[in-house]
């Protein structure tokens, strides 16, 4: 009876022993590398959007992975991003956040069309990655492998109705991760076996107030020039495209820098030595009863921005009993001034 139990005993030993030994390798393959990384802020600094367009900027991903063991080993590091605590689950385009206001931007890697992204996100699955041969240690000092890149930050285009404000979006905690898998013998093709912490960073933007102005000609057409003639009223659209809810107002100024919106046409000299001129007004109202000038909370025009253009009408009139010219092309130039 004692020499069977002795026999069985022996049996079990060495299955025991193995399967000890093969653990405690890949435990010890897995810990010889570690992975660490910062990312500098995403800042745009202060922008405007009133003119539809879309801010770009850069950042920069600094990363070093560490090997002690006695033997270089492969690796693939992920740098993996999320949606940001602002976001809310938007990846495509992410969110920056002004109270209840919001600011849609995007995250990319490099100057690629690539959505910076994570592992095993459906709507943006690519991290950033690197294949690595990281050395041995040597006289007690890690084998290392640093590198940096460039994640490129841009606003979505064509959002001036974006309220002014400090927008942010933070990218802290469970929302960047670094995970990797190593191998001893081969480059590995996938990057989830282990984690290594994370490099926070802030996404942020301050939309400024801002306006856009354009303006259309003010043609008063073929007049006849002679005392006497019907006055010639003729009409032109200033467009203003401020942001939400800023408040503007719109002056006029003749070049001879009439403050009441009373200029003159000049020759353009198709008529050598003629010194005539045309004398015009610009009005607020159809009924050219109030000017059009440039003394504020007097006679200029005044609004509140909405982000999208707002036309106003300028109201001209040629006064057909101060006209007696020759004949000839006459120009002036008035100077739209939005004060904000």
């Amino acid at each position: 009876m004692s020499f069977s139990l002795s026999r069985t005993l022996r049996a079990l030993r060495l299955p025991l022993f193995c399967a000890l030994l093969w653990w405690l390798g890949a435990g010890s393959a897995q810990a010889q590398v570690s992975c660490s990384a910062t990312m500098s802020n995403v800042a745009f600094g202060t922008v405007e959007l009133v003119d539809g367009s879309a801010p770009t900027t850069t950042a920069t991903l600094a990363y070093n992975c560490t090997n002690t063991g006695s033997t270089s080993i492969f690796v693939r590091v992920c740098f993996n991003i999320g949606d940001g605590a602002e976001s809310l689950t938007n990846f495509n385009p992410r969110v920056m956040k002004s109270g209840t206001n919001t600011l849609k931007f995007q995250l990319y890697q490099g100057v690629s069309s690539v959505i910076w992204g994570s592992n095993g996100n459906a709507v943006v699955p690519n991290p950033f990655f690197v294949d690595l041969n990281i050395p041995r240690q040597r006289q007690g000092t890690p084998g290392s492998s640093p590198g940096n890149t460039t994640m490129r930050g841009d606003l979505v285009a064509l959002q001036g109705t974006t309220p002014p404000g400090f927008y942010q979006d933070n990218f802290s905690g469970i929302h960047t991760s670094i995970t990797f898998t190593a191998n001893a013998s081969a480059a590995p093709t996938t990057c989830n076996g282990s984690s290594s912490g994370n490099f926070p960073f802030v996404v942020s933007a301050t939309v400024s107030k801002s306006c856009l102005v354009t303006a259309d000609p003010l043609n008063f057409g073929t007049i006849d020039g002679l005392p006497g003639m019907a006055d010639r009223d003729q009409i032109s659209t200033i467009n203003v495209t401020c942001t939400t809810p800023t408040s503007y107002t719109v002056a006029l100024t003749p070049s001879n820098n009439s403050t009441t919106g009373i200029g003159s046409m000049a020759p353009t000299g198709g008529v050598p030595g003629n010194a005539d001129a045309v004398p015009y007004r610009l009005y607020r109202d159809a009924a050219r009863s109030s000017p059009w000038g440039s003394v504020t909370n007097s006679n200029t025009v005044a609004g509140t921005g909405t982000g999208s253009a707002q036309a106003l009408t300028v109201y001209g009139r040629v006064l057909g009993s101060n006209v007696n010219v020759r004949p000839d092309s006459y120009l002036d130039t008035v100077t739209v001034t939005v004060t904000y």
